[in-house]
């Protein structure tokens, strides 16, 4: 795992979507990126900076983890509708493929959830 020092580095969700990027968002909609197997050393960067998701597979504090993969880890009930307008950017911006396929099927089953 990589120790970073410094904040990282937000992008737009329409990078993020482009890219098939994984990462973090945060409350207020912002995403930070993060490569496969960096999202618990991406987590503590942001905590050690300033603030960042606190238990990473409790999703408890607000944050939204997006797999490399593009699977989306959420609490039904706790995202923020920046956070869906983040994710939804991110969905138009995909090319077709599994990562943008995976991002459907995640919105679709947090939608479920809700109901």
């Amino acid at each position: 795992m990589t120790v970073m020092t410094e904040r990282p580095r937000a992008v737009s969700p329409g990078e993020a979507g482009a890219q098939r990027m994984g990462g973090w968002i945060a409350p207020g909609g912002r995403f930070y990126p993060a490569a496969h197997y960096e999202h618990i050393g991406v987590a503590a960067a942001l905590r050690a900076n300033g603030g960042g998701p606190c238990e990473p597979w409790g999703m408890r504090d607000g944050w939204v983890l997006v797999k490399t993969h593009g699977e989306v880890l959420a609490l039904p009930g706790r995202m923020t509708q920046p956070q869906l307008d983040t994710l939804g950017d991110m969905l138009e911006a995909a090319p077709e493929g599994r990562h943008r396929s995976a991002l459907l099927a995640s919105l679709r089953q947090l939608r479920d959830m809700e109901m």
